[in-house]
């Protein structure tokens, strides 16, 4: 039988507590010069497909799936938080603070167990410092493989050391809106990947879910570049050219964006009257830019922008469920600075009901510019009948009073409402 060298090995991973592997010689992990990998990445964690002499990346425990029918024993699979700061002792390492720019690079003496402390060696120097707080970068030397090419074979396994986030706004320009969409792919591992003819995993689930292989090729052949929609599944490909990440940083690659032309403008205020104590209601007014999507987009928070020549002027964020080819998107930009309003009662028939009542709305365009507003009156009473210019019933306890203001102008707007229990 063939005999086969145990190696271990593992390399930090962010803010969390290190998996360490041991796996034949033919699976080192930290390869240099690998070959590109193919992956599913999620939020969390994704589901790596190579076929190197070495791992890439660290494998989660209990995921790793050999794509082959006969391969040699995969032993002494175990865990330890800190053998691969161990396995350096008295080698020349280097360290990079998690948090700060601050980098040593020195021979490695000792791990202090108790204070989760170590001590290097720098510049005829000894520091001590707390290993959470500190990647562990091996040299180059430590990392040497010297397998035969027929040593390899393909794996599949999941791992927490490559993820992604997605990064979505909304940049509003005169009578048009950019939908932008990027992805923030992050690499915390110690080795640099190359990824090619992967999917970025769009999952609202905490827990990732591997997708179907089949569902995964099928996604990965199609060359447009759209965010794509099937089964359920969100997703992405990246194809080739290989995308490279250095070790321990992210890479933000560019997504489908596309141009809208804005339907409609409004300023909306909401207003709610429990009883005839409040009468004299100060209106705050929110701008709401109403528009169509012209492609399938992320779910998820956007930030809004008014673009003005070269800057950005930030807005409110926007959470959206839906973003779909052709559906109407109202969005929110913040509070509005044009409109101002108060709302009052000037009349009840009774305090008890049924009763009728007259309000007056007193609006202000503060602008240049005609402006639309909507505003809708919410009562903790059934709304039996109302009368009035601009009135749309909601529902039930509830009316809206849309129109539109003339620049500079000041403008008053009486309606009755006839309420019962």
């Amino acid at each position: 039988m063939k005999q086969y060298s145990d190696y271990c090995y593992a390399k930090a991973t962010w803010a969390t507590l290190v998996k360490l592997t041991c796996l034949p010689l033919a699976f080192l992990s930290a390869a240099t010069a690998a070959a590109p990998i193919s992956a599913v990445i999620g939020f969390n964690n994704s589901q790596v497909t190579e076929h190197n002499h070495t791992l890439t990346l660290q494998p989660n425990p209990g995921t790793l799936l050999p794509l082959t029918e006969h391969f040699p024993p995969i032993l002494n699979l175990q865990t330890s938080a800190e053998s691969h700061w161990l396995n350096e002792i008295a080698k020349k390492v280097s360290v990079e603070h998690k948090q700060r720019a601050l980098q040593y690079t020195g021979t490695l003496l000792r791990i202090e167990h108790s204070s989760r402390s170590f001590q290097l060696l720098t510049d005829d120097r000894t520091l001590t410092l707390p290993m959470d707080d500190f990647y562990l970068i091996p040299s180059a030397s430590s990392t040497k493989s010297t397998l035969q090419k027929g040593d390899s074979y393909p794996v599949s396994y999941q791992t927490n050391q490559l993820f992604w986030r997605p990064q979505l706004s909304f940049i509003f320009e005169e009578d048009q809106v950019t939908l932008s969409q990027q992805a923030l792919i992050s690499n915390q591992s110690d080795t640099p990947i190359d990824i090619q003819n992967s999917l970025l995993h769009h999952s609202s689930n905490t827990t990732e879910r591997l997708f179907k292989t089949e569902r995964s090729l099928m996604a990965m052949s199609d060359a447009s570049p759209k965010v794509r929609y099937q089964d359920n599944e969100i997703s992405y490909s990246i194809g080739t050219p290989p995308l490279s990440v250095a070790p321990y940083s992210s890479s933000l690659i560019a997504l489908p964006s596309h141009r809208s032309k804005i339907e409609k403008q409004t300023h909306q205020a909401n207003v709610r009257t429990y009883n005839h104590n409040q009468s004299n209601i100060e209106l705050n007014f929110t701008h709401t830019v109403l528009f169509s999507l012209q492609q399938d987009g992320l779910p998820g928070e956007y930030n809004t922008f008014w673009k003005r020549d070269n800057l950005l002027l930030p807005g409110d964020s926007v959470a959206l469920k839906t973003v779909r080819k052709d559906a109407r998107v109202s969005v929110s930009t913040g509070n509005s600075q044009d409109i101002t309003g108060r709302f009052t009662l000037i009349n009840a028939s009774s305090q008890k009901q049924p009763s009728t009542q007259t309000w007056q709305v007193d609006i202000e365009n503060h602008s240049s510019q005609t402006q639309q507003y909507s505003i809708e009156h919410q009562t903790n009473e059934l709304i039996e009948s109302f009368e009035g210019i601009g009135l749309t019933k909601v529902n039930a306890n509830s009316i809206t009073l849309e129109g539109k203001i003339l620049a500079n102008a000041k403008k008053t707007v009486t309606y009755q409402l006839v309420l019962k229990e």
